[in-house]
């Protein structure tokens, strides 16, 4: 079996060492999250709208080489459909910062396993609006 590959035939999860990697992913999520909010909520855009301006927007950062611009640019994208949901899951700076630890996190997880699929970008952005929804109905 080739080093760092599992059972399955997935590739292995990134470990502690990937901290770099993942700081990275967490704020490319963070800046797609909080602009399509600040689109919808300080310019009156639809959801739609502000996710698209987004995306576009984000595929003109130059990113280096090295830093795997195709892939930080849809973390970008992914970040926008989760600032998508409501206005009143994402109320406060917290719980941008929570749902972009989890949506770089869930990203992470995912990519391997949808490793020539569609949907890493859908899934990402469900798996955080899940996650504030179950913490709005727990949190008041």
């Amino acid at each position: 079996m080739p080093e760092g590959a599992t059972r399955d035939g997935a590739a292995p999860l990134p470990g502690p060492g990937h901290l770099l990697l993942y700081s990275r992913h967490f704020t490319a999520f963070f800046l797609g999250c909080a602009a399509c909010l600040l689109l919808r909520e300080q310019f009156h855009l639809s959801a739609v709208i502000s996710s698209a301006a987004v995306g576009l927007a984000g595929t003109f950062i130059p990113f280096p080489a090295s830093h795997k611009p195709h892939s930080l640019q849809a973390i970008i994208y992914a970040g926008s459909f989760a600032g998508m949901c409501s206005p009143h899951l994402l109320a406060g700076t917290h719980l941008i910062l929570f749902a972009s630890a989890c949506g770089a996190l869930s990203y992470l997880f995912l990519q391997p396993r949808f490793a020539g699929f569609g949907g890493k970008l859908g899934a990402s952005a469900f798996v955080v609006s899940l996650l504030l929804l179950l913490v709005s109905l727990v949190l008041p």
